[in-house]
């Protein structure tokens, strides 16, 4: 996904706006409490890199660094992703967490980065929720050339106010978190209703994957086999260890972070299956998409669409050589041409 990519597939195409959707990623991190791992690209100029590129004309350096802490691993770190480009798309940044989170659950394939940037192959986008845009945040913007100032009362005052901001919802974290452990700890249920739950979850599941599958899907015992397997030996247990059941024989969570809203998560339940992206229905391509602005008449709507299209594209349209020229003035400016 670094270096110099067609992201149509991973953002929100506003073909009003926006012809070219290659942009240029030149790094990427994931952050947790324990490590940082980070991807960085860069242009091969020897003959030995550019064989390790293998025709790329960019390498990918991969190395990651353990953080001095002493705290051990736990579902509940938070955990963030730096990714450093020239430019984004629109929603490209929550489109492409959206991919990742599909992949770090398991549900889709690494591959499926390389078959979505094949836009010849690919050339129209699979439907896929984005992720959320609470955790979404604008870190820095570097200009070579130019160097801000700041000053104590401001940075003083913004000071205050993030802290305020922190301490309120560090407050409501830790409330939150005392309801969720108090539950766990001090509320029983009937192993009989956890049996119940997870039989008729399993249910639902196989109903909807025979529903898409067309085939008749048995049940292979495998749940009752799992199920005895967690038996307490005792008529109830804590609402903890129930989750934990739950958890291990369905593999389900009571909610699982991915970033998406809480709108997003409606029609979301515990028996949902996951359809791979490659199998959904896919939009229109850039082309339809343009093709039906230009056709477009009678409607006011559509009629500023393609003025808007008239503006931003067609009379703004350079040829090759104004931006190589273009590109070649900003690289004396001390920019990049990349």
């Amino acid at each position: 996904m670094l270096h110099r990519n067609d992201f149509r597939n991973f953002c929100k195409m506003n073909c009003e706006q926006v012809s070219n959707f290659e942009r240029v990623l030149v790094e990427g991190k994931v952050v947790s409490p324990q490590r940082i791992y980070c991807v960085t690209s860069k242009i091969a100029t020897s003959e030995e890199e550019k064989d390790i590129a293998t025709g790329a004309n960019h390498l990918e350096a991969v190395h990651s660094i353990d953080l001095p802490t002493s705290s051990h691993s736990s579902p509940r770190d938070m955990c963030h992703i730096e990714i450093v480009g020239q430019a984004f798309l629109w929603h490209q940044i929550r489109c492409i967490m959206s991919i990742l989170f599909h992949i770090g659950r398991g549900q889709e394939s690494p591959e499926l980065v390389k078959e979505l940037l094949d836009v010849k192959k690919n050339p129209a986008k699979p439907s896929y929720d984005l992720a959320s845009e609470a955790a979404l945040v604008l870190q820095d913007c570097t200009f070579g050339q130019l160097h801000l100032g700041r000053t104590v009362r401001n940075l003083w005052d913004v000071q205050k106010t993030l802290e305020q901001r922190w301490e309120k919802h560090a407050i409501a974290s830790e409330r939150a978190k005392n309801a969720l452990d108090s539950m766990k700890d001090e509320t029983e249920v009937r192993w009989t209703d956890v049996v119940d739950f997870v039989e008729q979850i399993d249910k639902e599941r196989r109903r909807k994957i025979q529903k898409r599958s067309k085939h008749l899907v048995h049940d292979d015992g495998e749940v009752q086999r799992l199920l005895a397997a967690h038996h307490p030996q005792t008529c109830t247990l804590t609402w903890g260890a129930a989750v934990e059941v739950i958890q291990n024989v369905l593999q389900v969570f009571p909610y699982l972070p991915n970033g998406s809203s809480e709108s997003q998560q409606k029609g979301h339940t515990e028996s949902s299956v996951h359809q791979p992206l490659m199998e959904r229905a896919k939009g229109t391509t850039y082309e339809e998409k343009v093709q039906s602005i230009l056709e477009s008449s009678g409607k006011d709507t559509s009629s500023k669409r393609k003025m808007r299209y008239e503006e931003n594209i067609v009379k703004k349209r350079k040829t090759a050589e104004e931006d190589k020229a273009f590109y070649d003035h900003k690289l004396q400016q001390g920019g990049s041409n990349v």
